[in-house]
């Protein structure tokens, strides 16, 4: 989604992304894509804390 929006996905980005297997976590990154300004910003601070 983040790529058809023409937004870069940096590596790091794309290997979090790809690596997770919650999917409640992945559905909330999937919705935040629909919106966010780039790829970082589908993480937040909670997530930044089980990384």
């Amino acid at each position: 989604m983040l790529t058809a929006r023409g937004l870069e996905v940096p590596d790091d980005v794309r290997a979090r992304i790809t690596a997770c297997t919650d999917l409640t976590r992945l559905e909330s990154w999937a919705a935040r894509a629909a919106t966010a300004q780039t790829a970082h910003d589908l993480f937040d601070e909670a997530d930044e804390e089980d990384r």
